[in-house]
């Protein structure tokens, strides 16, 4: 049997030094958290840890590529034969499935987990949600590639870091600590702004009332982009806390990182908000004289664009959300003592 040292000297297998979030201390094993290693356990390879350690180690354990490929497909075709992704937005997913898997379990659990809670809360309310903003928004309830990408296209990225910095021997000790502990951190802020996003954009219809635009200063369509509402501000900072948390409890990130995670997303969405008032691409029904995200109102009539910046939509907005609030997670997580 194999025995996989945890007192944070080392990996016996690829003898990388293991990312030492916070100081040892009897049986803390939250240093594994975020390890890649390029001779992860094999089926059957049973080492000695008690069981709390046991679960750490699963988590921190690289899946084959056949079983990456089959979670990540299992997944993806089950959101698409439950119309919660289109044919290309389930390919998507199936790619970033497979990267998150190859990282480690806790990658795979936390996106699964993720998009679970998405697809879940998306599903609440769905019919009336739907004809509060089906003359507004441009895309309905299944997400497409595009979506799938804007949203988790920052988490894929970050996992292949972890992928090729596993196999890169150049690199010092502390440059590979630092480039594993920032790409979790990073990945977990990217979800968790997507999530928090999602979350007050699915509350703040359902239950938020009419919303406050920030750039017109009024009150405006429910579904308008750079509107908000009190319900859909709360969801966006309890969202942002809870898959914070469920990024620690899953052994991604260790729970210290939890605030500075959860405060990255919470900022990432409602960055989203502010450049989705001033800068989102902003159009106009001349038949039905109101303001709508879509090139082609449900009217049939084309639409013209009044406003913000051509082609920045509601998709390249998502993500740069992803985008602040993993460079807020990373940098924030980065600058703490370890």
């Amino acid at each position: 049997m194999s025995n996989v040292r945890t007192t944070g000297e080392g990996c016996n297998r690829c003898d990388s030094q293991l990312p030492r979030f916070i100081s040892d201390h009897t049986n803390d094993t939250s240093h594994l958290v975020s390890h890649v290693c390029p001779r992860s356990l094999a089926i059957g390879d049973a080492p000695n840890f008690d069981g709390g350690t046991f679960v750490v180690v699963i988590f921190s354990v690289q899946p084959a590529m056949t079983t990456a490929v089959g979670v990540a497909g299992i997944i993806a075709l089950g959101a698409w034969r439950s119309k919660s992704l289109t044919q290309h937005g389930a390919c998507a997913a199936f790619a970033v499935g497979v990267l998150a898997m190859r990282v480690g379990w806790a990658w795979g659990a936390f996106l699964i987990a993720w998009f679970a809670l998405a697809a879940l809360i998306s599903r609440i309310g769905r019919r009336v949600k739907l004809a509060r903003m089906c003359s507004v928004v441009e895309k309905g309830a299944e997400r497409d590639a595009r979506q799938v990408l804007a949203n988790g296209g920052v988490f894929a990225l970050c996992a292949l870091q972890m992928l090729i910095v596993a196999q890169i021997d150049g690199f010092s000790i502390e440059t590979h600590r630092c480039l594993e502990i920032g790409a979790a951190a990073a990945a977990a802020g990217a979800l968790a702004a997507a999530g928090a996003d999602t979350w007050a954009t699915e509350f703040g219809t359902l239950i938020g009332g009419t919303p406050w635009s920030l750039r017109e200063r009024r009150r405006v369509a429910i579904g308008t982009s750079g509107a908000l509402s009190v319900a859909g501000s709360l969801a966006a900072i309890v969202g942002g806390i809870i898959l914070a948390t469920l990024a620690a409890i899953l052994h991604m990130i260790p729970f210290t990182a939890v605030p500075a995670v959860a405060l990255s997303a919470v900022l990432g969405a409602f960055t989203d908000s502010i450049l989705g008032a001033w800068w989102q691409e902003r159009r106009w029904c001349p038949q039905c004289v109101m303001n709508t995200e879509q090139v082609q109102h449900v009217c049939g009539m084309r639409t013209e664009r009044v406003g913000g910046v051509g082609s920045l939509d509601n998709d390249v907005v998502n993500f740069l959300c992803t985008l602040v609030g993993a460079g807020l997670a990373a940098a924030t997580v980065l600058s703490q003592p370890r």
